[in-house]
């Protein structure tokens, strides 16, 4: 039996050569974009922010360097003083007991960054708690990574939306409550 090599054409080798160089620059440009050492030069910067989408998609960055907790408080109008009472927190926990691996449906940062997911979300927490009022503060403080207790460290409470009680609005699209 003669066996012979085929050889492949030059064109399919350049090509499968140029390929794999423009793969292994995008990776390579993602972790460096990620490093710690990587204070000064940002490839997002230099050509435009979508093109390391899968660097920065959460499921695959590091760690959050802030814990976030967001916590709903409502409030109701008091027909005595005829002013509207002190913010309460509302027992979210309670009324929706459903809970990801990661929290609470409200805790990730897709629906306390969204304000059309938020009103969503306000408007559950009117529904069930009877009040005149509802809001959602998120509470954030610095991170110690690598130590298991957390003291509360530069603390910051934003106050991200406000929304009367009886009010609709139309479904968030995209997001299942």
């Amino acid at each position: 039996m003669n066996y012979t090599p085929v050889m492949t054409k030059p064109l399919k080798r350049i090509a499968a050569l140029v390929f794999l160089l423009v793969f292994g620059g995008y990776h390579l440009a993602c972790v460096v974009q990620y490093r710690d050492f990587a204070k000064n030069w940002r490839p997002s910067q230099l050509v435009g922010t979508n093109v390391f989408w899968f660097a920065r998609w959460k499921m695959f960055t590091g760690l959050s360097t802030y814990h976030t907790v967001p916590e709903f408080q409502g409030r109701s109008f008091d027909p005595e003083t005829q002013l509207m009472g002190e913010w309460e927190p509302l027992p979210m926990s309670e009324w929706f007991p459903a809970r990801w691996e990661s929290g609470y449906r409200w805790e990730r940062p897709a629906v306390y960054n969204r304000p059309n997911v938020q009103v969503k979300f306000l408007e559950l927490a009117c529904e069930r708690s009877g009040t005149d009022q509802v809001r959602l503060v998120l509470h954030k403080w610095k991170a110690t990574l690598g130590q298991r207790e957390q003291p509360v460290r530069r603390y910051s409470r934003k106050d991200l939306g406000v929304i009367p009680c009886g009010r609709k609005s139309p479904p968030a699209k995209g997001v299942r409550l």
